[in-house]
């Protein structure tokens, strides 16, 4: 296509930036979060994870603190103000019992591990969430001015260093979407690595399972652009890249053609749109994982990391759902606990079905626990002195229980486990080193301070 004689260069750039915006893709564009190569770190390394156990992660984030106490640490003899109101019930792994409201889970528990000795030093919402997604604290972390990553998520250090797996989807997805506290702080990003490594959001699944997933806004065309007019703007824009280069020496121009080209081509790929598009599941498997958001969630993410994601954060959580201050027993037998009870377990018998777990790790994290007694509004409020954690695949062995707190749920017994060290096992397994050191603004920023991986799970 021939450019007319009075099309200046301001023009030309307009007309470039005016193709993708009619074409309904300039959100994907210039906010598709990206890396489909594997740029070099800043030391010029480019460590490979094809020996790493794990080639995915499944990491589901139940927002607000779970209930350690309600869950995987009972104290039936403790009394009756921490005790509370749940009996346990016997699992797949003599001599450990759980909660009564976890009966699919308790048959399980011998291909999965409990942590139970987890422990970190905030018992703040804010800081709490950063430093489980981050590994680092946050110091003043709020809602209003400290609301934005502090260092990257781990999400963003995975694709940072691995990439992307499959050609046209994203390294890292978070699903629905990056933010926590209903959208009132993001820790799910990037922060200095660049937008390249923030989170492809996946939008809202609905919320039972029959109801047909509405694609993610950045994979969507207009109803006057169909891929064949599609694959013609392609070819338009490449010819306008070229005409761009001669524009600017620096290769910024370029850089951001690669990146729209690279938006463009997730748009078109049909790999990319098939691992969001739930309506290929059998209805009778998505009713498997549940007639909730929640079991929808986790069957997005099944197949998301099935196309090759390698890791996937789902927040199990619009607003603090796991934050029960009040009627907090009630809340948990009747919606959280069941939900998550059957969309967990039924995750694994997926995977596991599949052929899948071994090489994919699923974490259940939460920013803390509870607190031992029991508050005057029949609730518990936060603690982060120990809580639980729930580790399965990806290499780890199974069937462990490893760690106790105390007799009244307060401090770890044995075997404490610094949070760190559960973000440190993680890393080990998909092949990320720990002491690979990023740079902001000159400054070393390495992937963890502290942590190591938990040597029984190995």
């Amino acid at each position: 296509m021939a450019l007319s004689e009075d099309q200046d260069q301001a023009g030309s750039a307009f007309n470039r930036r005016s193709l993708l915006r009619n074409s309904s893709v300039a959100v994907g564009a210039f906010a598709l979060p990206t890396a489909f190569g594997l740029p070099q770190l800043a030391d010029g390394a480019r460590p490979s994870s094809a020996g790493a156990p794990a080639k995915r992660a499944i990491v589901i984030l139940l927002q607000g603190g779970c209930s350690h106490h309600d869950t995987w640490d009972l104290k039936p003899d403790a009394p009756a103000e921490i005790r509370g109101e749940f009996k346990q019930i016997a699992t797949s792994v003599p001599g450990y019992q759980c909660s009564e409201h976890l009966p699919l889970l308790a048959q399980r528990v011998h291909n999965f591990n409990v942590l139970r000795s987890v422990y970190h030093a905030t018992p703040s919402h804010e800081a709490a969430i950063h430093w489980v997604l981050t590994g680092y604290n946050y110091p003043g972390a709020n809602t209003s001015t400290k609301n934005r990553n502090d260092k990257p998520s781990m999400g963003s250090i995975v694709a940072r260093t691995l990439g992307a797996k499959t050609p046209g989807l994203p390294p890292y997805v978070c699903v629905p979407d990056k933010g926590q506290l209903g959208d009132r702080v993001r820790y799910a990003s990037s922060h200095f690595l660049g937008m390249a490594y923030d989170p492809f959001e996946s939008g809202m699944p609905p919320s039972d399972a029959k109801s047909p997933f509405q694609m993610p806004p950045n994979l969507s065309l207009t109803k006057a652009v169909d891929l064949t007019r599609l694959d013609h703007r392609l070819k338009l824009l490449a010819e306008l890249d070229q005409f761009s280069r001669s524009l600017e020496s620096s290769g910024l121009m370029t850089g951001m053609s690669q990146f729209n080209r690279q938006a463009l081509e997730m748009v078109s790929s049909e790999a990319t749109r098939n691992a969001f598009d739930l309506s290929q599941e059998p209805e009778s498997l998505r009713q498997r994982y549940g007639n909730t958001r929640v079991g929808q969630e986790a069957i997005l993410a099944r197949r998301l990391a099935e196309s090759g994601v390698p890791f996937t954060l789902v927040n199990f959580s619009i607003n603090q759902d796991w934050d029960t201050h009040s009627n907090g027993f009630q809340t948990l037998k009747q919606t959280r606990l069941p939900n998550f009870d059957r969309a967990i377990s039924t995750l694994l018998d997926d995977l596991q079905e599949r052929g899948m777990l071994d090489s994919t790790l699923v974490a259940v994290i939460t920013e803390f626990g509870r607190t031992p007694k029991i508050n005057r509004t029949a609730g518990r409020d936060h603690w982060s002195n120990v809580f639980s954690i729930v580790m399965a695949g990806g290499g780890l062995k199974s069937g462990q229980v490893i760690g106790t707190s105390n007799s009244r749920g307060e401090v770890p017994h044995d075997r404490p486990i610094h949070y760190n060290d559960v973000l440190a096992t993680m890393y080990r397994q998909l092949g990320v080193p720990t002491d690979r050191v990023h740079y902001d603004e000159g400054r070393p920023v390495p992937v963890l301070y502290s942590g190591k991986p938990i040597d029984e799970l190995l």
